[in-house]
């Protein structure tokens, strides 16, 4: 009588969101898993402050969910169709961030996601041991050692070890230490943020939610922004009516450029916000306290080479630590459980401990160059949200590029859409858009934006089918069914 074949074994260090999606998929097939995290039981202590920002899903993440959950967060969370933008004149515009109804994101607080995604994990049959760090991590063995709360000592093994513990990954960093071939590089971009406390019974709040007559998209929710050079204002809304408001503004620097460090007392602050934030700063009651009172948190880049070492895989921030400003880091880091689980199934057919080898090495080559390639795009992003979604000439050439997507789908996808709404590899998005940028500006050089618009939409298609050296055919969107 054959043996039966041995039920797998992973251990996971982190149980964030990314943990606890792997540990569902993961005990969806079968695995015994456990999850390892350095902090103390969720629901204990309490919730962080001064630093928060809420996490946008894209259907590029929500596809890699089943129906139940994304169900749970879509009611737990607020749709938004587009960007609106306050200027600094007093003016509001509105920037759809795409053509179809489903290219929304979906603005959620980091910790309404974490709890929906840890207790099904715990339901699914995943164990979580908290005040657990890693301090020691063996790949070829698949083992890692921590230190407990109390002081103590122990070591697990298994057949798979996942990373999924954050920018600061100690698995990433041990790994690193006992031999593991990574190339890591990692650094801080100028910018830091911190969050603003905004009063949620201000009349000026009110008419953002509420809209504004004569304008049907104004009453549409969506991502607001004030754009003002090197630094920018963020509201996102929640259910509760709240807004999650941040600034994002270089920490230090020399001259009259306005940075963290040169904001040393109330009035200060105040100026700066009666200045810049004119329709906004009535409703910001103790942002004098808030930004004196909380250390701006540093935004840092991590680029890793490659995301595995023999049966151990690095995912979400522990391979890729990106900035937040394309709002595509949950939504990558999904992608990522979704790939390597997709392999587990194709190479672990039958034997799903042999197989954990091969599936972490294909993942690897699938994953770095998306991970590299949404960091780049992450990081030009920023000059989009802090400056050009202020400026005329980007809103004449963003107008075109919408039209062109919704006139001439097969021939064209303006850049966001192909980021948030696609499942298209991230390398080959800023391959394609090259390649439209290139044909796009030909025919921009030659016509008038502003009054010659419908003359380039009809000469796009021709000249993009005369060169395909740049197109991508996009897989049709995924969706879990179960």
């Amino acid at each position: 009588m054959p043996h039966a074949i041995r039920k797998p074994r992973a251990i996971i260090v982190g149980a964030g969101p990314v943990g606890c999606l792997t540990a569902i998929e993961l005990r969806r097939r079968n695995f015994d898993v456990s999850l390892y995290e350095k902090c103390p039981a969720f629901d204990e202590g309490p919730a962080p402050t001064g630093h928060s920002f809420n996490l946008t899903l894209t259907s590029r993440g929500l596809n890699c969910l089943g129906p139940q959950q994304r169900a749970a967060l879509y009611a737990a969370g607020v749709v938004l169709s587009q960007r609106i933008v306050h200027h600094r004149d007093g003016g509001v515009s509105y920037q759809p961030y795409g053509v179809h109804p489903d290219h929304h994101l979906l603005s959620i607080p980091r910790s309404v996601l974490h709890r929906t995604l840890l207790r099904q994990a715990m339901a699914e049959g995943a164990r979580v041991h908290y005040g657990h760090t890693c301090v020691v991590a063996d790949s070829r063995r698949a083992e890692a050692t921590f230190v407990t709360a109390d002081g103590g000592v122990c070591s697990v093994s298994g057949d798979l070890l996942v990373g999924c513990d954050g920018a600061n990954s100690l698995l990433r960093h041990e790994l690193s230490k006992s031999g593991a071939r990574m190339r890591i590089e990692q650094g801080y971009i100028p910018h830091g943020h911190v969050e603003i406390a905004l009063d949620t019974a201000d009349e000026h709040r009110m008419r953002w939610r509420l809209g504004e007559p004569g304008r049907p998209e104004s009453g549409r929710a969506g991502m607001h922004l004030w754009p003002r050079g090197d630094h920018f204002l963020q509201a996102q809304p929640n259910r509760d009516d709240t807004f999650t408001t941040t600034l994002f503004m270089p920490l230090e620097g020399g001259g009259r450029d306005l940075r963290f460090r040169s904001l040393g007392d109330r009035p200060a602050v105040r100026d700066l916000f009666d200045r810049e934030f004119g329709d906004i700063a009535p409703a910001l009651p103790r942002v004098a306290e808030d930004v004196l009172g909380t250390r701006p948190a540093q935004l840092k880049v991590v680029r890793c080479t490659p995301y595995h070492d023999e049966r151990a895989v690095l995912l979400g921030d522990a391979a890729h630590t990106i900035v937040p400003f394309y709002g595509q880091g949950i939504n990558c880091s999904f992608e990522d459980v979704s790939v390597l689980c997709s392999l587990l199934d194709r190479h672990a057919a039958g034997d799903p401990v042999a197989g954990v080898t091969r599936a972490v090495a294909e993942y690897s080559e699938l994953r770095v160059a998306p991970g590299h390639a949404i960091t780049d795009l992450s990081l030009a992003n920023l000059e989009e949200l802090s400056a050009r979604v202020d400026d005329e000439r980007f809103h004449a050439r963003k107008r075109l590029e919408r039209l062109l997507g919704r006139r001439c789908p097969g021939d064209f996808m303006p850049l966001y859409q192909m980021v948030a709404f696609t499942h298209m590899p991230y390398h080959e998005v800023v391959r394609r858009q090259a390649w439209q940028d290139d044909i796009l500006d030909r025919l921009c050089a030659g016509h008038d934006l502003r009054t010659e618009i419908e003359r380039i939409i009809a000469a796009y298609p021709a000249l993009a089918r005369g060169d395909r050296s740049g197109a991508y055919s996009v897989p049709a969107p995924r969706e879990r069914s179960a």
